[in-house]
């Protein structure tokens, strides 16, 4: 089975380089970029066939993955339109176009949409699902099976996707800036900035995986670490204060509200 990339750029990059990782063959993946030069780059570094011909990877392709900008989707779905191929599985990962607003322009098509985060390339993404109700229930399964060698795999309602892809699609973006808080701070009281990182980065590394072993919700955990009247209680009583939880909210709304704007362009 060939899987052909419209873009392998941030996203579509690293899937294909988790999809290596977890064991796909390299002569089964092709894509297709802007200039020669990434297209040799992505042979020299990935081992896959790339060239800078979209026609040549959709007919190839057995399942089409859509990994570009969504100001490019309206040309992207109309050179695959005019190829006039026979529907096949297609895979979009760009933000705001539904599989509704896919099918008018590839009606029949069985589309799949999906938002993946940049973890999958380690093996610890999230990806998210919604189909059309074209989509086999044997591609439903092969194409979730894809993914869930690279982390975990959710189908989403077509109302709750905007969210969803705030959460986990944006939300490394937002635990990124948070560990950089965190390093910061301690730099701020003198700490050297790679030991800061480094710190950082374990502490919440670990307090992830306590939150994915422990049968007990995160608000828990972190009473339980925040003794009454201790030094962790002291750094609680600034985040309440400050109303961290409001504005964790109001990032998620924000992002949310972005993808819809960009859903109704």
């Amino acid at each position: 089975m060939k899987l052909g990339f419209i873009g392998a750029g941030e996203m579509g990059g690293a899937i294909i380089r988790g999809l290596l990782a977890s064991g796909w063959k390299a002569a089964d993946i092709l894509a297709s970029v802007h200039t020669p030069e990434s297209a040799n780059r992505l042979c020299n570094t990935l081992g896959i066939a790339a060239y800078t011909d979209n026609l040549r990877v959709m007919q190839a392709a057995d399942r089409l993955f859509l990994a570009v900008k969504p100001a490019q989707m309206p040309e992207i779905l109309a050179q695959l339109a005019s190829a006039q191929l026979a529907p096949k599985p297609l895979i979009s990962m760009a933000l705001g176009w539904t599989v509704e607003k896919i099918q008018r322009v590839l009606p029949g098509w069985p589309v799949v949409r999906i938002m993946p985060n940049t973890p999958l390339a380690l093996g610890e993404g999230v990806t998210l699902f919604e189909f059309s109700s074209q989509v086999s229930a044997q591609d439903r399964q092969e194409i979730r099976a894809l993914f869930n060698c690279m982390g975990k795999t959710f189908e989403i309602p077509p109302a709750l996707f905007d969210i969803a892809t705030a959460l986990s699609g944006s939300g490394p973006a937002f635990v990124y800036d948070f560990i950089d808080a965190l390093a910061s701070a301690a730099q701020a009281q003198g700490m050297e900035e790679g030991t800061a990182r480094q710190l950082a980065v374990q502490t919440v590394l670990g307090a992830a995986k306590m939150v994915g072993k422990e049968d007990v919700s995160p608000a828990q955990l972190a009473r339980k670490v925040a003794t009454p009247g201790g030094c962790t209680a002291a750094g609680m009583e600034v985040l309440i204060s400050s109303d961290f939880k409001e504005v964790v909210r109001e990032t998620l709304a924000a992002t949310a509200r972005k993808a819809q704007q960009v859903a109704a362009d």
